[in-house]
């Protein structure tokens, strides 16, 4: 019932729902639950049909849900009553119907995955494993469970709810993964944050008021900053192949903050001919960009989208994987990683920007159309294979990321 910007957060969550179509809602009550109903009373001014379950033991949110299940459809969203969003739930409820999977799962990167529940998929969504936090010492990608779910009621086929308090995220999930239930995870970048500090409620608002809701919004073309990876975020590491050589350049955290706080999206192109070469593999890939989520992610800082392309045409070398060896359209400065983001992402090139260390960076942004920033880091242009002329030239990513804030005001 606490407002937001002087309206419940339950009556948002409310008129979300029937905006996308939901008309059938039960609210889990508890404690306080006479304040709750005497203000939404029965829906009907919300354009909704509201009935109050009534929790009388605490039985932890997946056992309020279990005991729930009787007056729930076959097929039911579950939202918790402390988080904030703007999603379109009819694309979350395609998702999940086109997977044919038991729960869906929406996950999105942010701020303080220190303290959330990280959530690690297949390349199909599928949902491997959950690892609740506090988390362990290893790398891990910034994959949040946001609290919002989709269950087909057949799910619960099998488990065992006679605990006397069950945690949805931290050990429902974990137990039907083990009971071979399919869970898969909907990645979004749209606005989803939980409330549950004072902190969080202020940033909420913040947000809100300055616009950056609305333009993570999926239907809200959106304004993308492209960053190469290597030399321009992460010290330049010749083929670089061990996550332990990962290191962030100085500033890096701070500059991408300034992109998350912005309402663009910071997404990651990059080049790695080291797959094609056979110098790494792409689950060892994958375990260099888990540092890099880490290590952004302990200062606040998260990175939308990331797209790599693993081809190379040149050959002769051992272990190369030789299926991985042509000319192909997505190694910069070609474009199709960036236009697979467009696509993806609701991205507005035009409007758009590329920040690099090399001219291949900056040639793919001239053949886009978009502005582009060398970076004096890494190459800092130096590897001259293609004759540019960048927009801009900045000491790091943090200077260009602020040279970009002042130029689109």
């Amino acid at each position: 019932m606490f407002p937001i910007l002087g309206t419940p957060l339950l009556q948002h969550l409310i008129e979300q729902c029937v905006a996308c179509g939901i008309h059938n809602i039960q609210l889990l009550v508890s404690y306080k639950k006479e304040a709750i109903e005497a203000y939404f009373g029965d829906g009907r001014k919300y354009g909704a049909t509201i009935k109050y379950i009534v929790e009388e033991i605490p039985r932890g949110t997946a056992g309020a849900l279990i005991d729930a299940l009787p007056h729930l459809d076959d097929q039911f969203l579950v939202i918790y009553g402390d988080t904030y969003f703007d999603i379109d739930l009819t694309s979350f409820w395609g998702f999940h119907n086109n997977n044919g999977g038991d729960v869906s799962i929406f996950l999105h990167p942010n701020d303080h995955p220190h303290d959330s529940d990280l959530v690690e998929v297949d390349q199909f969504s599928k949902v491997k494993k959950i690892h609740p936090y506090p988390h362990d010492l290893q790398w891990r990608k910034n994959l949040v469970n946001a609290a919002v779910y989709i269950f087909n009621k057949n799910a619960f086929e099998g488990i065992n709810s006679t605990s006397s308090k069950l945690d949805i995220a931290k050990e429902l999930f974990p137990i039907m993964l083990e009971s071979k239930k399919n869970l898969f995870g909907y990645i979004s970048t749209e606005y989803i944050k939980d409330m549950g500090t004072p902190k969080r409620l202020s940033k909420v608002e913040e947000d809100i008021s300055s616009g950056k809701v609305n333009a993570l919004k999926k239907q809200t073309p959106k304004v993308a900053i492209f960053l190469d990876r290597d030399g321009t975020i992460n010290k330049e590491v010749s083929h670089l192949s061990n996550p332990e050589e990962f290191e962030l350049i100085d500033g890096v955290g701070k500059a991408i903050c300034k992109i998350n706080k912005s309402g663009m999206l910071a997404v990651v192109i990059t080049n790695q001919p080291v797959i094609a070469r056979g110098e790494l593999k792409e689950s060892d890939l994958q375990l260099i960009h888990n540092k890099m989520d880490t290590l952004l992610g302990k200062q606040n800082a998260y990175i939308d989208r990331l797209y790599y392309c693993p081809h190379h045409t040149d050959s002769g070398f051992k272990g190369e994987i030789r299926s991985l060896k042509f000319n192909c359209d997505c190694r910069k400065p070609k474009t199709g990683m960036f236009i697979k983001a467009q696509e993806d992402l609701n991205i507005v090139l035009e409007k758009s920007w590329v920040v690099g260390d090399s001219t291949r960076d900056i040639c793919a942004a001239q053949n886009l159309g978009m502005k582009s920033i060398l970076v004096q880091t890494g190459f800092a242009g130096r590897d001259k294979a293609f004759k540019v002329n960048p927009d801009f030239i900045a000491k790091d990513l943090l200077e260009a990321i602020t040279l970009i804030l002042k130029e689109i005001k």
